[in-house]
């Protein structure tokens, strides 16, 4: 009996033991997504007036992807494709929350997206919390029911243990970036001993436009761009770069930096007449390569070579498979069904990379479209006028030169590759509006809904009831 005894208790403390191993090894996360951050915002990717030394930095230290993707050209489904590894059009959040936004006379109807990414879905925070990482995500949500997210933790049901929300007040003063920082700081100190997943997700450098007045001051000796000239928006990527820095310091400070992943991205491409995107055609909600292109940066010392660079496409659907293939959970297509792990691309095997079709649907607003790419070809749906585009990003990058006409036969297979998509995950799709009036213009967007509950009363209410011809499909 005693030897029995002692038999499971030394197969208990051996696994503990191997446990205890298995998450002293496991990599720590940092996955930091800016708002709104354009393909050319920082120094390592071209920008011609802003200075980001610190993130520059950790770009030589990281593989620097220069096809990077997100799922659209707005930020809540591109938000919703990074968590759940799914096209937005598959879980039908298709446009920015939480409103439906409708004009007086449009000539196409849209579908009625959903207002919140549903909780039952799969995550890859739940995923890594499984395996015994604490997870925790600071700063911007927009994917639905923001008060019941950060106060009534709604934030546990998609995975994290902690969540954190920017004050009214830090939003106007800096965007929060200070208050998110101090917060992540925080955080590595108090799980510095156990596997981390901390995800950021700042709300800058989206408008309204807030630069603490230091930061701004760096530039009023530099010449403007080119193309980028904002002095307030050129402060606010400053005061985010020396964020990174803070917290990169603190890691290297905990001794953490060696067993750290970096991930530093943005959710969409950057906003016209803020900022700019040139040569790259388009800005954010563009389906051209300004709106969906973005910077990618992962470090991952030991494993990623410092100063690689990889020049083939990724997606914002590619987090997902990528995390837990890199903490040793089996990859189930089901659960991250459009997304590839991008860990041997990491890992240098680049070799492994085979090609993929991407595909974006936008069914909304003054600018509805579609889009599919299959190598160098990208194919631009404009759904109002039913005009096809196509573009070589091989010999034309930034898209000047629509060749739809001389590759018919190309044009028509991506055509039908793009509708054959569409079907097969049940898109929702715009439709005619019977009381469009082709001699009245289509009119200013309203914003329609009464939504989320916040302390102290409504959330975003809005009065204005839903047309008729909304509210019959």
């Amino acid at each position: 009996m005693h030897k029995y005894i002692f038999h499971i208790a030394f197969v208990c403390f051996c696994f503990n033991s191997w446990s205890q191993e298995r998450k002293a090894t496991q990599p720590n996360i940092i996955f930091i997504l800016a708002d709104d951050l354009g393909t050319r915002d920082l120094g390592c990717y071209g920008s011609d007036y802003y200075l980001t030394p610190n993130i520059d930095k950790l770009a030589s230290q990281s593989m620097q992807f220069n096809q990077a993707y997100t799922a659209s050209h707005v930020c809540s489904p591109t938000r919703a494709s990074i968590l759940t590894g799914s096209y937005p059009q598959r879980v039908r959040i298709t446009d920015a929350l939480p409103w439906d936004r409708l004009s007086n006379n449009p000539k196409l109807i849209p579908p009625k997206h959903l207002k919140e990414l549903p909780s039952t879905l799969p995550t890859f925070a739940k995923s890594l919390r499984s395996t015994g990482y604490k997870t925790a995500l600071f700063g911007k949500w927009h994917l639905g029911n923001e008060f019941k997210f950060f106060s009534q933790g709604g934030h546990e049901d998609y995975g994290f243990d902690e969540a954190f929300a920017v004050s009214g007040a830090e939003k106007k003063r800096d965007k929060g970036v200070d208050e998110l920082t101090e917060r992540c700081i925080e955080f590595l100190e108090a799980n510095q001993n156990r596997p981390f997943l901390l995800y950021l997700t700042h709300h800058t450098p989206h408008v309204p436009l807030a630069s603490p007045p230091k930061d701004k001051a760096i530039y009023d000796n530099i010449p403007k761009g080119k193309y980028q000239n904002n002095q307030t928006y050129a402060g606010m990527i400053s005061h985010l770069d020396n964020s990174v820095q803070i917290i990169l310091d603190k890691l290297k400070a905990l001794d953490l930096e060696k067993n750290t992943i970096v991930i530093f991205t943005s959710d969409n491409g950057g906003l016209r007449k803020i900022t700019s995107n040139k040569p790259y055609r388009g800005n954010k909600g563009d389906l051209y390569e300004g709106g969906v292109r973005v910077p990618l940066i992962v470090r991952w010392p030991g494993q990623i070579k410092p100063g690689s660079t990889f020049d083939k496409p990724v997606f914002s659907t590619d987090y997902f498979p990528t995390l837990i293939d890199l903490v040793g959970l089996e990859l189930d297509p089901k659960t991250h069904p459009d997304g590839k792990s991008m860990l041997a691309i990491w890992k240098g095997k680049n070799s492994d990379y085979k090609q993929r079709r991407f595909f974006w649907h936008f069914p909304h607003r003054q600018n509805p479209a579609s889009s599919v790419m299959e190598g160098d070809w990208k194919l631009v749906h404009t759904l109002k006028t039913n005009r096809y585009e196509l573009f070589d990003l091989k010999t034309d990058p930034y898209e000047k030169i629509d060749c739809s006409s001389k590759y018919r036969k190309e044009t028509e297979r991506l055509t039908a590759l793009l509708e054959q998509h569409l079907q097969e995950l049940d898109a929702q799709r715009m439709r005619p509006n019977p009381n469009w009036d082709d001699t009245k213009p289509e009119g200013r967007e309203i914003n329609y809904g009464i939504f989320y509950p916040s302390e102290g009363g409504a959330y975003q209410q809005v009065k204005e009831p839903y047309p008729v011809w909304f509210k019959e499909q």
